[in-house]
């Protein structure tokens, strides 16, 4: 299969998976098409099959255990000491972190993969786990209630499955946003699900991709955010910022023109604008 024939397969794979309501989404299945943007070829089999062996490990020392408390510690046992997962603290923006295949392979990753892992065992396990999409650094939740917040667990996985309580999390809250802001369930701590998470990891690798000026790789990875959430603004504006980088004139156009037309002014109009009459008047201008 030529790189062209593979890229549309991966492609159409994708909008065949997002294609089913929500409910019927299985989030590895998600992440391995993310990975199949790096490795084409990519054996999902394996990788699914090491998942279901640890899922079963999973599922039968969870089963022998009674309260949530107990239910972490086992998972977090057999995750962290047996299985030997942890962050990547010394390379953080290597892309690898973000594929699940060498998240699972290498047994190291960030917040959003490694939390990924620890949510497919747990919900085969019974766990009534949940992706934050907590500011800064993704957690999971074991949710009793979606009001009384004490009665819900909150799990640091990228740094070893340390338990957080409400007072570390309005902490870390107040060094990760400017402003006094008061932890509100309804602002800081939804749930992401599936659909959440794998746009949070897609936009992981976009920021790489673009760092690296990987250009093209960051575009995908922008236009897979964008079938995600298609009212993404910020992904659409930064799909016609690579679109224009690419030569793409007449695709950055519609993007940029759609992204202040639905936003307004943004903080960056002026710059928006500025690019827009440079392709209206067939100029080009340095992003750099």
């Amino acid at each position: 299969m030529s790189p062209l024939e593979s890229f549309d397969q991966i492609n159409q794979d994708f909008k065949n998976y997002i294609s089913r309501l929500d409910i019927n989404w299985d989030l590895l299945d998600g992440a391995l098409l993310i990975a199949r943007q790096q490795y084409p070829d990519l054996d999902t089999a394996k990788f699914k099959s090491v998942v279901d062996d640890m899922a079963g490990q999973a599922v039968n020392r969870i089963s022998k255990v009674s309260t949530k408390l107990e239910k972490i510690k086992v998972l977090n046992q057999l995750f962290f000491q047996e299985w030997g997962f942890h962050g990547n603290t010394d390379e953080y923006y290597d892309p690898r972190n973000s594929y699940i295949s060498d998240v699972l392979d290498r047994k190291e990753g960030i917040p959003i993969t490694l939390s990924s892992v620890y949510l497919m065992l747990g919900w085969v396990a019974g766990c009534q786990l949940h992706g934050i999409n907590f500011p800064g650094h993704f957690l999971v939740e074991w949710r009793e209630s979606s009001t009384d917040l004490t009665q819900n667990i909150y799990i640091d996985v990228f740094n070893g499955g340390q338990i957080l309580t409400l007072e570390d999390l309005q902490e870390r809250l107040s060094k990760n946003l400017e402003g006094d802001q008061k932890l509100e369930a309804v602002f800081h701590i939804q749930s992401a699900g599936i659909r959440g998470i794998l746009h949070r990891t897609l936009g992981n690798l976009k920021a790489i991709h673009a760092s690296q000026g990987l250009v093209e790789r960051a575009l995908w990875a922008t236009e897979w955010m964008l079938l995600l959430k298609s009212n993404d603004w910020n992904s659409l504006r930064d799909k016609g910022l690579f679109s224009y980088s690419l030569g793409k004139y007449e695709q950055a156009e519609e993007c940029l023109e759609t992204y202040l037309e639905k936003t307004g002014k943004p903080a960056d109009y002026a710059q928006i604008w500025q690019m827009l009459y440079a392709m209206k008047s067939n100029n080009t201008i340095n992003l750099n």
